[in-house]
């Protein structure tokens, strides 16, 4: 079981320990039941009905009679010393001479395939070769492959159907992989 710890002071003005107020709004006559600031202090306060203290809190602010000051650094950076003669450059300077990477970025022609050996057999029985290597003449030749090794057309001959089976899996990662 937590057992709470007294206050030692009271810091908050006093609540309404069961006094009766009426509302500090010119003219209105009902209960006092909420209190409000009446300066920064937080000492002194008003009592108001609901609807006039949802209004003055509305407009109060805090911070009103403040005069704005010019920012100041902070007291780190003010004593913050440095004593190298080296200028650090903190970043990437992307003007700077980076020749290395010239080649890469005028490229043109895409970078070559890494083909597992399951792929080149599918594509030896497609018929095409690495170099002529696109999606639509995949399309194309996966077509016709697909007419000539399907097991229906070839009275399920096994033979046929491993070389179908290649095909379809062949064409599958391809197609990923040019897309």
């Amino acid at each position: 079981m937590i057992k709470k710890t007294p206050r030692r002071s009271k810091y908050f003005a006093p609540q309404n320990e069961n006094k009766k107020h009426i509302c500090d709004h010119p003219g209105c006559n009902k209960a006092g039941e909420y209190r409000a600031p009446k300066d920064k202090n937080l000492k002194e306060y008003f009592w108001f009905c609901l609807e006039h203290v949802q209004e003055y809190n509305a407009k109060w602010n805090y911070y009103a009679d403040e005069i704005p000051e010019a920012e100041e650094p902070s007291k780190m950076h003010k004593n913050f010393r440095f004593s190298s003669h080296v200028k650090y450059n903190f970043g990437f300077d992307f003007e700077g001479g980076y020749h290395i990477f010239d080649d890469m970025l005028y490229q043109t022609t895409p970078p070559a395939l890494r083909l597992t050996p399951e792929e080149r057999k599918g594509l030896s029985f497609m018929e095409i070769e690495i170099e002529d290597l696109t999606l639509d003449v995949l399309k194309k030749a996966y077509k016709k492959a697909v007419k000539k090794y399907h097991p229906d057309v070839n009275n399920n001959d096994k033979q046929a159907e491993e070389k179908f089976k290649v095909i379809s899996t062949a064409y599958k990662e391809l197609s990923k992989k040019l897309s």
